[in-house]
């Protein structure tokens, strides 16, 4: 039988917990191991009744456990994936499935737990068996996707009824109706929180005794197994729907074995998190299960477990969708180049959250140099929702490598001659490349840039061969028949390139025409291919081009091998005398001072016309590095992101990434990290590898030679930080001579390395003088026989010497923070629950009260309150127009109470024989307390600088007071008019409290010792609601009822039980605290 997989595992013994390694195979339902492979002898283990979990010692060690009914194996992988590997594969044979390594991960959307060894810190109970865990910690099974809880004997038992992912997963409970389909809720029983309350009757859920009560995996509803049919059967999704897939839209394949998934009208921008298991103290996979707990675990990814590929496949058929990548600054660049690769730019918003050691591009985004605490997935969540979107340059990092003579041509130029054949190689390949664009490009501007440097190649070729040939024969004959030869190239070639002015002709617009120089027209004419007729040309088929292009190569081959033949005759002459053959010093320093003029000057191409096409090809030297050279002769090497380095820098990173790949265990921490970074940054402070690097470096930037200083390294800044958080450019502003750096100004900052001190200094103070250059393309040149270490975004190379071009490449949208936005809209969410807290602690009348009308007293009574309130309206009106500030703080109370005034006069104005209606009564009389409120609270703080103005106020204020403590007498409308009821949580409240009238304040004061009078733990919910009205936190009293908190809980809250009841603000949080630590302390 064939082998499912195989191969080395550590086993771990029972002397001591050793590891030992071992060889294993995976079989049918059986699983072998041995000593190696060529063992005869192999143990096997039955796995009918078998169950796989993980038991990573805090994710770092990969290891697992195969438990069967009569024994327990541990083993441990190399790393991760493989761990994964091998779980899949174990998995696999328990449902009689061919296992293989597809481009998906198979274990989304099987159906079937997801283990690992946990404990607990509460009672908790197996969803198998139904009994407790065992142990003080309750240690057994719990799956990373649903939490569903099993000893280690239950676990082979357990349905395979995990977290649905598509539709196909939901089976037989899907919701179909006239409206298409719908998920339904997915209950899991059991193991809920401790503040646990029934979403339909809001009462205590859950039991540290028994297993009862349901929550749903997907809007995380808990309600009561009685209460269970009485919840809506479709599942809203909960919180965060906006960012999650629902298994109802994947639900097909396509032809290449990739998830499909259709984009529902819930989910108009989901949300697809890549997670890299290895970043943050390997702190990834605790990211990893609360993604696939809040999310669809089919639009959750390990980068190190088949990379980004998978996901962005999965959803690039939305319009438009957001990713988070959960790694360092390699994992983003990883998926941004993946996006590049599949062309997602347009639809895809990226946001990072930082669990990388230097993480400088989410410092730069907004989110932060670290994060990792995994309880605060939900509020990240929140952030993302609300982030903004900026765009980020991305940088084509382009090489190209100087030619390698071999070492025989290195001896030949030691005993002064020169490699002809290399070199003739070099022509012969340049020739046939850009024959080869010429031909089969669209783009005219390519052509004609081809065609440009052709021109110069083929006539550099002549001259070199030329200058050889006449050294390497004294025979009159062949150096004749060379001389032919050339002459045939140079017609080939002069017939290729009318051939191509005829079809430039052909496109060619009026204007660009009408622009043609009389000297060019004149080369026409001589040439044949001027036609004055001003109609368009038809154009000539290709086959012409590729005869004309054939030939040229055929005549180029020719001139080859009668070159080839004489170098041999020539080596076979220098094997009895060396030396006579070389070229003479004043042609070896002619060249050399054609080259340096040649070299000197810059061409810049602005427009694409033909005519460049027609310059003559003498007008082009010969360089070893061309001074514009078409991207086409780079390679691109990588995109750069965030920064590139040069020298000293990029030395360090080389270093550090060496140690890290030969000893994985003293990188395996942040902070160990940075402990080598600084160790190295130390001992290059010594050795200064790079002291004068500026002698073996060339830079311009914008094409202008830039002349160094003395320096051991160049950093080249994308963004504002550098290497862990440096701002090597030295400030965030503009100045005289720079504008402000930006990541989304296609520019670049270049910048000097000093050396080690320098950039130690520079994570302290905003150093600028060592600032070279903003510019749009940086080209750097490297001179010299022997590499230079060279760095992109922390991935360090040895760069042979040769040229580095950095050109803009494209732009990627990024979710950015925006901590301003995000704090106004905090600030409005709690004024909108302090006024739901108000509205619902406001007494009400009942439906039978709210319907009936005034009687003529009570009219009276509020025709003067009114009355006195307009007055007061007007006042207010005519104190703003000299305040703004009172326009600020009280326009909200005086347009409620405008609307609410012009509303009971409208009824007034239509004849009805009564005032208003008593429910249309008490929202004019709320709306005149809550101006009478703010008014005395502002006027309190004193905001008035004439005291004439503050007078105006003060009368019709008091009035309005006496005129509302008349409302009294109402039997209906008193609780609700008496100011001394407002305990809300507007910041007049407290000062309306200290002008109420005495007995009033009495009362209030008796109340407070009644309810103070018995002990804490005695407290009802009604006294602590009480108690908490003391403190000033009102708006928490419906929260505090509704948890049904008594005395006895109230006393023995901790921090974390204040924040799963909601409370989130830390200094609501302390002052709660400390009033339980007085109470606590009470005799």
């Amino acid at each position: 039988m064939k082998s499912v997989k195989e191969g080395l595992l550590l086993k771990q013994t029972s002397s001591f917990q050793r590891w030992k390694r071992r060889y294993f195979k995976l079989r049918g339902r059986t699983l072998y191991y041995a000593k190696d492979a060529k063992s005869l002898i192999f143990d096997e283990v039955d796995l009918s009744d078998a169950s796989v979990a993980e038991t990573s010692t805090k994710n770092i060690n990969n290891s697992f456990t195969v438990i069967t009914p009569f024994r327990k194996l541990i083993l441990c992988a190399e790393n991760r994936k493989e761990m994964e590997d091998w779980i899949t594969a174990l998995k696999s044979v328990q449902k009689w499935e061919i296992h293989e390594a597809t481009q998906f991960n198979m274990e989304h959307f099987s159906g079937m737990h997801n283990w690992y060894a946990c404990s607990h810190a509460r009672p908790t109970f197996c969803n198998v068996c139904r009994e407790a865990l065992p142990g003080v910690t309750s240690h057994g099974l719990s799956c990373e996707v649903c939490k569903f809880k099993a000893h280690k004997r239950c676990a082979v038992r357990a349905t395979n009824n995990c977290k649905w992912t598509t539709l196909a997963s939901i089976g037989i409970e899907i919701i179909e109706d006239e409206d298409g389909v719908a998920m339904p809720h997915q209950w899991l029983e059991g193991n809920l929180p401790v503040s646990a309350r029934c979403a339909v009757c809001d009462r205590t859920c859950g039991s540290v005794r028994r297993l009862q009560d349901w929550r749903c995996l997907w809007c995380k509803a808990i309600v009561h197994g009685a209460c269970k049919e009485l919840l809506g059967k479709r599942c809203p999704l909960g919180q965060y729907k906006v960012s999650i897939i629902p298994p109802t839209a994947l639900n097909s394949i396509d032809s290449d074995g990739f998830w499909k998934a259709t984009c529902p009208s819930t989910c108009s921008s989901p949300l697809l998190a890549f997670v890299n298991s290895k970043s943050g103290d390997n702190q990834g996979v605790k990211f990893l299960r609360k993604f696939k707990q809040f999310l669809n675990p089919a639009q959750v990814f390990d980068l190190m477990n088949g990379g980004p590929h998978l996901g962005l496949r999965l959803f690039q058929k939305f319009s438009t969708f957001r990713i988070l990548v959960c790694g360092g600054d390699g994992s983003v660049g990883w998926v941004l180049s993946e996006i590049d690769a599949l062309g997602l730019h347009k639809q895809c918003q990226l946001g990072v959250l930082p669990l990388g050691t230097g993480n400088d591009l989410a410092r730069v985004l907004g989110w932060g140099s670290l994060c990792d605490d995994d309880t605060q997935l939900l509020q990240i969540l929140e952030k993302l929702e609300r982030a903004t979107t900026k765009m980020l340059d991305r940088w084509s990092v382009l090489t190209y490598e100087a030619p390698k003579q071999s070492p025989s041509a290195l001896k030949e130029e030691e005993n002064g001659d020169s490699d002809i054949q290399v070199q003739i190689s070099h022509y012969a390949d340049s020739v046939a490349f850009h024959l080869a664009k010429i031909l089969e490009s669209d783009k005219h501007s390519v052509v004609i840039s081809s065609a440009k440097f052709l021109c110069g190649t083929v006539n550099d070729f002549v001259t070199e061969v030329g200058r050889a040939y006449k050294r390497a024969t004294e025979n009159k004959q062949e150096a004749e028949l060379m001389a032919r030869k050339c002459a045939m190239l140079n017609e080939k070639l002069d017939s290729l390139v009318r051939e191509l002015n005829e079809e430039a002709q052909a496109i060619m617009v009026p204007e660009e025409m009408a622009q043609a120089t009389h000297a060019d027209v004149k080369d026409r004419e001589k040439a044949g291919i001027f036609n004055p007729n001003p109609q368009p040309r038809i154009f000539k088929s290709k086959e012409q081009l590729m005869l004309r292009a054939n030939s040229l190569k055929k005549a180029l081959r020719q001139i080859i091998e009668q070159t080839e033949r004489a170098v041999d005759e020539q080596n076979k002459q220098t094997q009895a005398y060396q030396g006579s053959v070389g070229p003479s010093k004043d042609s070896s320093e002619e060249f050399n001072k054609e080259e340096e003029k040649l070299s000197s000057r810059r061409v810049t191409v602005t427009s694409a016309s033909s005519s460049i096409v027609l310059e003559r090809p003498d007008t082009f030297g010969s360089l070893q590095f061309p001074e514009d050279p078409s991207t086409l002769h780079f390679l691109e090497k990588c995109v750069m992101n965030n920064y590139f380095g040069i020298g000293l820098d990029a030395k360090i990173s080389l270093e550090f990434n060496n140690k890290r790949d030969e000893h994985p265990k003293k990188c395996s921490s942040r902070t160990k990290n940075m402990m080598w970074y600084g160790v190295l940054g130390t001992k290059e402070l010594l050795q200064r590898t790079y002291k004068n690097l500026e002698q073996r470096v060339q830079l311009e930037c914008d094409g202008v030679p830039i002349s160094l200083p003395s320096l051991q390294g160049i950093a080249v800044l994308n963004i504002p930080s550098y290497a862990g958080g440096i701002n090597f450019w030295g400030g965030t502003k503009e100045d005289n001579n720079f504008g402000a750096p930006s990541f989304d100004d296609k520019k670049l900052e270049v910048v000097a390395v000093f050396g080690s001190i320098q950039m130690a200094v520079s994570r302290v103070i905003n150093l600028q003088h060592h600032r070279i250059a903003q510019c749009r393309v940086v080209k750097i040149t490297i001179r010299g026989d022997e590499g230079v270490p060279v760095q992109v975004d922390g991935e360090a190379w040895i760069q042979p010497p040769g040229i580095i071009k950095i050109q803009h490449k494209n732009r990627a949208q990024m979710l950015t923070r925006d901590r301003a936005f995000e704090s106004t809209l905090k600030s409005w969410e709690d004024k909108q629950k302090g006024e739901s807290y108000r509205a619902a602690t406001r007494p009400r009348l009942s439906s039978q009260q709210s319907m009936e009308y005034l009687t003529e007293e009570e009219s009276s009574l509020l025709q003067q309150v009114s009355r006195v309130a307009e007055t007061l309206i007007a006042r207010i009106h005519e104190a703003a127009k000299a305040h703004k500030a009172m326009e600020q703080e009280l326009a909200h109370a005086v347009n409620a109470s405008s609307l609410a005034l012009s509303e009971a006069l409208s009824h007034k104005a239509a004849g009805t024989s009564e005032f208003l209606s008593r429910n249309m009564a008490v929202e004019m009389v709320l709306s005149i307390k809550e101006l009478w409120a703010e008014t005395r609270a502002f006027l309190d703080g004193k905001a008035l600088d004439s005291p004439q103005e503050e007078e105006a106020l003060q009368g019709p204020l008091s009035v309005l007071g006496q005129e509302l403590q008349r409302l009294l007498d109402i039997h209906w409308l008193g609780p609700i008019a008496h100011p001394a009821e407002e305990e809300g949580a507007s910041k007049g409240s407290f000062k309306l409290r200290l002008n109420i009238p005495k007995p009033r304040k009495e009362k209030d004061k008796l109340q407070k010792q009644k309810a103070n009078s018995a002990l804490p733990d005695k407290w009802g919910s009604e006294e602590v609601a009480a108690w908490l009205e003391t403190l000033g936190l009102g708006e928490y009293r419906d929260i505090f009822v509704r948890h049904d908190i008594q005395g006895s809980e109230l006393i023995l809250l901790e921090r974390r039980d204040l924040k799963d009841l909601g409370i989130t603000k830390v200094g609501h949080m302390k002052r709660i605290l400390q009033a339980i630590k007085e109470l606590s302390n009470l005799p």
